[in-house]
């Protein structure tokens, strides 16, 4: 089992719910969701906000290559380790 399937074994239902929808959407087309913001400093790299939640994906629009980095609850090491 890998970090994001542990994290999302521990949220509740309805967070749950909304976290693998926006996977689904964001799979679909990436910017269509509203909230995406260019992380500065990475090529490549975004994120989105799910209430108290970060979801870090890499989306190259030439290749339509689409990877979830990290998903988790915002805090001092969300964006550390991310490149």
């Amino acid at each position: 089992m890998n970090r994001i399937e542990k994290f999302l074994r521990s949220l509740s239902a309805k967070e749950r719910h909304g976290i693998l929808l926006l996977f689904q959407q964001l799979q679909s087309d990436p910017f269509k969701v509203p909230g995406i913001i260019a992380l500065k400093g990475f090529k490549g790299l975004y994120r989105v906000r799910i209430g108290r939640n970060r979801m870090i994906f890499f989306y190259d629009p030439a290749s339509k290559i689409f990877e979830i980095r990290h998903v988790g609850r915002r805090n001092e090491s969300t964006y550390k380790n991310i490149g």
